[in-house]
């Protein structure tokens, strides 16, 4: 299978990025140019784009409307923050009210915004509704989970880094009478609620968790964590930064098992991967607490970014995304099966949000999801490592082309089959 070579124009490039410091361990490929769902880099090489960036070109790669709407906000109107009405930011409310039901919105600009906007939120509600007392109200969360990596939103997982502490007191997975709860285990988060309700004011959760490596719950745990919420008086917020909007093959992923949560967080995909932003929604019983200044950003809800999230969610009804999801990926998963690889023991996730699980009888320090990503890279096809390189995320856009979808897939099959037999370095 032939590979990719790279010149001196890459490696300047790389020698000027030593300086950067964000983001997450690159591969060392200078990406220039993107259409739907093929990729370009600096050299000219051509690849196969497998991940959407952790699932933000829903609607693929600068899709024409959505780039047209950003750039006409941009030459006309591109800075009116929330001092002054935005038309495009009440255009986008009436649209999230159209499709997913929502009396309104909150903008801000990435998902950790979102998910941080949604806590304050709740623990508003906890103090001027539910009437927790004073500084007691507790943000639930479950293991294993990623709602962001700011220090607030970092509070939110499991095993926060010592290095960044303290971190934000009463969030996170453990109730404050010590109860675990696991992600996909309903027994642990009833014990919490019964023991902890009257403190707790919400409880967020993914409805299939992403960074984890794509990992699904139990058939009916949505349904039943949402029941023991509404038991309770507790709010359930549903963070679909990564798998609402079309990417699991429903509009939002927590609908699939019949629940409305009370706040929803969206993100990466919404303003179509054209501009940060990100919005937390919901009715009015809960969003009618927030009053002026309570939540914003000079930056969010900007007019470019929400013209494109207009224009954004016109493609995903009109386009059927959701539908293209849970079609693609069918048969997305019906190509990898018939590859029959032994090396791969299951696949995970719904429509296009899917992951190969490695079998553990071959991952070793030569087979692993760091190095296939590698060399699925080198051979033109971006796919992602997780779960410890136990996992490999297997995201296309929905709108992929179906003869894209079935040469990605020969691909990984067999960077698969080769990946033991390949020394390092790998790029």
């Amino acid at each position: 299978m032939p590979e990719l070579h790279f010149t001196d124009k890459t490696r300047a490039i790389l020698d000027e990025y030593e300086r950067c410091k964000g983001g997450f361990q690159p591969l060392p490929i200078a990406l220039t140019k993107a259409r739907n769902a093929t990729l370009w880099d600096v050299e000219g090489n051509r690849y196969i784009d497998f991940l959407s960036f952790f699932a933000v070109a829903n609607m693929g790669h600068a899709h024409p409307k959505i780039v047209e709407a950003a750039c006409t906000a941009i030459r006309e109107c591109p800075m009116a923050n929330t001092a002054f009405v935005n038309p495009s930011y009440a255009r986008l409310a009436s649209k999230i009210k159209e499709i997913f039901g929502y009396d309104s919105i909150v903008c801000m600009c990435t998902g950790a915004d979102s998910t941080d906007t949604a806590t304050k939120i709740a623990r508003k509600w906890g103090y001027k509704i539910k009437g927790i007392p004073s500084g007691k109200a507790v943000v639930l969360t479950a293991s294993a989970c990623y709602h962001g990596i700011t220090i607030s939103t970092h509070s939110l997982s499991s095993a926060p880094e010592d290095v960044f502490g303290p971190y934000v007191p009463g969030v996170g997975p453990v109730s404050p009478s010590g109860v675990l709860v696991e992600y996909g285990d309903i027994e642990s988060l009833k014990k919490a609620l019964e023991k902890d309700h009257e403190i707790i004011a919400a409880f967020m959760v993914e409805p299939i968790q992403g960074s984890a490596g794509i990992v699904d719950p139990p058939e009916g745990y949505l349904k039943q964590a949402y029941d023991l919420c509404k038991q309770y008086n507790v709010l359930f917020i549903a963070d679909e930064v990564q798998t609402g909007l079309g990417r699991t093959g429903e509009l939002l992923h927590s609908w699939r098992s019949g629940v409305k949560p009370d706040l929803v967080c969206l993100g990466k995909a919404l303003a179509g991967g054209v501009a940060p932003l990100s919005a937390v929604c919901g009715n009015a019983d809960v969003m009618d607490i927030i009053e002026g200044g309570d939540i914003g950003s000079t930056m969010a809800a900007n007019p470019p970014a929400t013209a494109a999230a207009v224009a954004a969610l016109e493609v995903l009804v009109d386009e059927r995304i959701a539908e293209q999801s849970k079609e693609k990926g069918k048969l997305l998963r019906e190509l990898l099966k018939a590859e029959n690889l032994a090396q791969v023991s299951g696949f995970t996730g719904a429509g296009m949000l899917c992951a190969a699980i490695l079998n553990p009888e071959y991952v070793t320090p030569r087979f692993n999801g760091p190095r296939l990503r590698r060399l699925c890279a080198k051979r033109g096809l971006m796919v992602n490592s997780a779960s410890g390189g136990n996992r490999v995320r297997i995201c296309p856009p929905p709108t992929i082309e179906e003869d894209l979808l079935a040469e990605g897939v020969k691909i990984f099959a067999q960077c698969v089959r080769d990946l033991e037999s390949v020394d390092d370095p790998i790029l």
